[in-house]
């Protein structure tokens, strides 16, 4: 049975996705909730840490499920039309790559359209072939986990303030945490676009050196 390598790289960075809202939540602890968390004994810190442990990677995988693919890319690129790295692989990202010579890539790939579907869609062909290259894979990694980590930060922007408003939590509890967000949510859709293209160009790189005929066998 083959595995789904995509799916493996989820897997493989979701303790990551687990870590920055452990992370969120400490620092709101410490900001927010500084009376309250002076006023908890031990005993009820370590039950809360339990609870926390089992419970959050559990709704932090909901939240990086629940937006469908399409609608990451456009949340983390800004744009709704062709947001994918992809879509503008052979005449924007390649060319800005000093590693990528552009002769032996149309040498070893053959040509290729200018229409930005066109251009993912070979893309997405070649990497088929050298998914398993190791800086491919360190770059596909990288690129899912901090788009994963801007959807997360874009949802707990909603999720987190209205909650507090919600709940009557004093006004600069919701500030605080929709400014922490949303910041964290814009960091990580600028790391998500960086490792988007690396990715784009390692898996081009990969073929401007050689002629890759048939996919890499997996593992």
């Amino acid at each position: 049975m083959k595995t789904n390598p995509s799916r493996s790289l989820k897997s493989s960075n979701l303790p990551w996705l687990v870590s920055l809202v452990v992370l969120d939540i400490l620092v709101l602890a410490v900001f927010v909730f500084t009376d309250l968390i002076a006023s908890v004994s031990l005993t009820q810190l370590t039950a809360a840490r339990a609870a926390v442990t089992g419970i959050l990677p559990v709704g932090v995988l909901l939240l990086s499920a629940v937006v469908p693919q399409n609608i990451k890319a456009m949340l983390v690129y800004w744009k709704i039309k062709n947001p994918l790295p992809g879509s503008e692989a052979f005449t924007r990202h390649a060319p800005a790559d000093a590693r990528i010579d552009m002769t032996a890539l149309k040498k070893n790939v053959g040509a290729w359209g200018i229409e930005p579907s066109e251009q993912n869609s070979l893309w997405y062909k070649l990497y088929k072939k050298v998914g398993s290259e190791t800086a491919v894979v360190e770059a596909h990694k990288s690129f899912l986990l901090f788009r994963d980590m801007a959807i997360v930060s874009l949802l707990l922007t909603i999720v987190v303030p209205l909650g507090f408003w919600l709940t009557n939590v004093e006004r600069n509890a919701v500030t605080f945490s929709l400014l922490l967000f949303a910041v964290q949510y814009v960091a990580a859709a600028l790391a998500a676009r960086h490792s988007g293209v690396r990715f784009v160009t390692n898996v081009l790189a990969e073929h401007s050196v050689k002629k890759v005929t048939a996919p890499k066998p997996a593992g």
